[in-house]
């Protein structure tokens, strides 16, 4: 899937290539998402409507390209954007998305597109795990 092909690269490099309202939607912290996946706390049902403005940020790859796709985007024409439409509809809403207060609103960490497979299936809440900024310092 070529949403997933951008190269790795450093911290400083990601950061330096983040647009600016992507920068600002996340807490400025390194975290490993394999080590937010292993935070046990419990999940709780929030509202898909406090999550939207996210769906506006250019939050997904494109052609190896970061920063390139926005969710809405491809809920709005899945047929322009096959490779992502394809992971939104192959999501598992088992498994609740990531969350942590930012900026006096839930940011979603990690869960797009889960949210947007909730959205597809008009759904109005999703199970989230709500993390700490202590917890996600912990990821690092």
């Amino acid at each position: 899937m070529t949403d997933r092909l951008a190269p790795d690269v450093s911290w400083a490099a990601l950061q330096a290539a983040t647009p600016p309202e992507v920068a600002a939607a996340f807490p400025a912290i390194q975290w490993r998402l394999e080590l937010l996946w292993q935070l046990d706390r419990p999940a709780r049902r929030i509202a898909v409507a406090d999550l939207d403005w996210m769906l506006d940020l250019p939050l997904w790859q494109r052609d190896g390209v970061r920063f390139q796709v926005r969710p809405r985007d491809v809920l709005a024409a899945p047929a322009e954007f096959p490779a992502h439409y394809q992971r939104v509809l192959d999501s598992d809403l088992a498994y609740p998305i990531r969350v942590i207060g930012h900026r006096d609103r839930m940011t979603v960490l990690d869960g797009f597109h889960r949210l947007a497979k909730t959205i597809v299936n008009g759904g109005t809440e999703i199970a989230a795990i709500e993390v700490s900024l202590a917890d996600l310092h912990s990821t690092t």
